[in-house]
């Protein structure tokens, strides 16, 4: 994935891009096995760009990955709570098998004397049952069964025959308080769906975290990579200092202490700059973590940023609170926590009631020697079958467990709504300072370009003095100082300037879509 492709890409999507360079890597991992240290090359890191490095951050990165698992998660989950009101179908096959002696009063009962009951019956009941919304359940189904045993007469015949019996029936269970309603039936539905809101919110603010630490290491890479370029650069200007001292001394116009002056500060200089290189490494071993590469050092870890970029536009007003938490995770998560428990609530409100369920059932009977006779019967309901009634189950406590329930619920809403007046409060209050110091880093920026620029206009005067011969080497020394010092100080207040910048975009929740990267779940948006 080169630094070209990647500036060419209008909108990543977040979700999709990380399954893909997840997809991705562990085919090379497969083919390229043993020479995992070998991955890094796959992909353009010598000039990372702030929006290239946010992308290829968020692909591969260890806790967006996890987060985004979670999704999937609640993903699943929720769907499968979707399945609230897919039909059940049912089925019960039984074979049974008898052979006893008969009491007297069943001898009584028929004409045949035999002491002996040698019976066997199949019985088979099939139907479909499903969920109502309004909390109720209703199902159909058809049994028939088949008796044979030495007690049933034939009726054309001497022999023993065979009784069959068929049911047809529609039942249906209605809760008339505990339980009724659509609300209390989709309770667990409604819940796994903010569930799912809430981790795709969670994946979001991830997301935010992981690019803001991300920024924070990319911009002390550029800051440990810029300070060892002016690092070399003063130690190059000591050399040529040096080696023109040098010629100067020979030619009897400097004396020799300002050449032994110049080789310490040369010494100092090269010091400086061994320490800057390995703040460098430091800082690039930290960028290659962040992006769960493996660095040996032999491939180098840069940035593209330009120092002398345009600035962007400063926001001029603080933006409106409630358009500013619209975008901000936390706000939302905590929203969304307190609809899961009112809706929590509301189920615990109704399990308060008693327990009262209409039951009804209507189905047609058949009876028969022969089975088409019985079916016949039973589907044209000749001889109906039926019953309505009522259930009532009241605890004689009070339902403790029911009230007890109720408030710990509603303790949980109070929990929630407090949490959104803090939520609410502490971002009111850290959106005011962020804003505030985005403009004073401005300020000190522009500050700071305007040092630079007197501090070259004083050193070049100076080399026109040494020129004339007017000038003195150590001035000039302290000149060159005072300049990379002051470049120095642009550089920090630059690092400072671009971090309030993320931290402004990542307080406004505006981070990821001003580098091009959007939050979306392509597989529930494609269904």
């Amino acid at each position: 994935m080169s630094d070209g492709v990647i500036s060419r890409m209008r909108t990543v999507r977040l979700m999709a891009l990380c399954g893909t360079i997840l997809s991705a890597h562990a085919l090379h991992a497969q083919e390229q096995a043993p020479s995992q240290a070998a991955a890094p090359t796959t992909y353009n890191l010598t000039a990372l760009s702030p929006q290239s490095f946010l992308q290829l951050l968020l692909a591969r990165s260890i806790e967006v990955q996890y987060s985004k698992l979670s999704t999937d998660v609640a993903r699943f989950l929720k769907q499968g709570e979707a399945a609230l009101y897919e039909p059940l179908a049912f089925m019960a096959l039984r074979e049974e098998g008898r052979n006893r002696q008969r009491t007297a009063e069943e001898r009584l009962q028929t004409s045949l004397t035999t002491g002996l009951l040698d019976e066997s019956v199949r019985s088979d009941e099939f139907g479909i049952r499903n969920k109502l919304p309004t909390g109720g359940e209703i199902s159909v189904s058809y049994k028939a069964s088949r008796k044979d045993n030495n007690l049933i007469p034939h009726p054309s015949t001497s022999t023993f025959g065979t009784e069959y019996t068929t049911l047809l029936n529609l039942t249906l269970k209605q809760p008339l308080l505990r339980n009724a309603g659509r609300s209390v039936t989709e309770t667990d539905r409604r819940v796994a769906e903010l569930e799912y809101k809430i981790a795709l919110q969670q994946f979001t603010q991830q997301a935010l975290k992981s690019s803001i630490d991300g920024m924070s290491l990319y911009w002390q890479l550029h800051r440990a990579q810029e300070a060892t370029a002016l690092r070399k650069e003063a130690t190059a200007n000591a050399e040529a200092l040096l080696a023109d001292a040098g010629a100067r001394m020979e030619a009897g116009k400097v004396a020799a202490s300002a050449v032994l002056e110049l080789q310490g500060v040369m010494l100092n200089r090269q010091a400086d700059l061994a320490r800057s290189q390995q703040a460098l490494r430091e800082a690039q071993s930290k960028v290659a973590t962040s992006l769960n590469l493996v660095w040996n050092g032999s491939n180098p870890i840069g940035t593209a940023a330009q120092q002398d970029r345009n600035e962007p536009a400063l926001p001029m007003d603080t933006p409106a609170l409630d358009v500013a938490l619209r975008t901000w995770s936390p706000y939302q998560v905590a929203l969304l926590k307190q609809q899961q428990a009112q809706a929590r609530l509301n189920f615990a409100q109704n399990q308060m009631h008693p327990l009262v369920d209409l039951v009804m059932s209507y189905g047609g009977t058949g009876y028969s020697n022969l089975p088409q006779d019985a079916r016949k019967y039973a589907g044209a309901a000749t001889y109906p079958d039926w019953y309505v009634g009522l259930n009532f189950e009241l605890p004689l406590n009070g339902n403790q467990k029911a009230q007890q329930q109720y408030l710990a619920q509603s303790a949980r809403l109070t929990q929630a709504e407090l949490e959104i007046l803090a939520i609410q409060n502490s971002f009111a209050n850290d959106l005011v300072v962020r804003l505030s110091d985005l403009r004073n880093a401005s300020i000190v920026l522009k500050s700071s370009h305007e040092e630079v620029k007197l501090r070259q206009t004083i050193l070049d005067n100076e080399h026109q003095r040494i020129k004339l011969g007017s000038g003195s080497l150590g001035t000039l020394i302290q000149r060159q100082a005072d300049l990379t010092e002051s470049k120095q100080r642009l550089l920090e207040n630059r690092v400072r300037f671009e971090l309030a910048m993320a931290t402004w975009q990542y307080t406004r929740g505006s981070l990821l879509t001003d580098n091009h990267i959007q939050v979306t779940d392509e597989r529930t948006s494609d269904q």
